[in-house]
């Protein structure tokens, strides 16, 4: 079997210079973890709702740093830090033509999904581990 056998053709993307705060918004909407970061039509990271998380904060940010922050301040926060920023520019991807257990032996070694899946270069698709086989007739 081919990851394009199993591949989701709908995917969710951003755009590099959106804020955090939008990627955010279009994660609950879409009801996804992680969105593609497109230039154009070109792939050039992704960014995570562990990243939103994560996020570095702004140096003029003034609190200490273990004190607890307010939902209001985060979301703040969010709507001034671009997805650039935060987003993982070293993607994993996977050929739509490469073998299923390819793609799976890449999610389990590297921890990464879901995996844009490419086709001359272009996304075309995502894998990730809840996948679904499609059903014989």
């Amino acid at each position: 079997m081919l990851v394009k056998d199993v591949m989701r053709t709908k995917f969710v993307c951003i755009q590099p210079q959106a804020s955090l705060y939008e990627a955010a918004e279009k994660m609950v909407a879409n009801r996804v973890e992680v969105l593609l970061v497109m230039e154009g039509e070109r792939l050039v990271g992704v960014v995570g709702l562990r990243d939103l998380f994560t996020a570095p904060l702004p140096a003029n940010y003034g609190m200490a740093m273990f004190e607890r922050h307010s939902e209001a301040q985060l979301l703040a926060d969010w709507k001034c830090i671009p997805v650039h920023n935060v987003m993982n520019d070293r993607i994993r991807s996977v050929k739509e033509e490469s073998p299923l257990l390819e793609a799976a032996a890449t999610m389990v070694n590297t921890g990464k999904h879901p995996l844009p899946v490419l086709r001359a270069g272009q996304v075309v698709g995502t894998i990730d581990r809840a996948t679904e086989r499609p059903r014989r007739p």
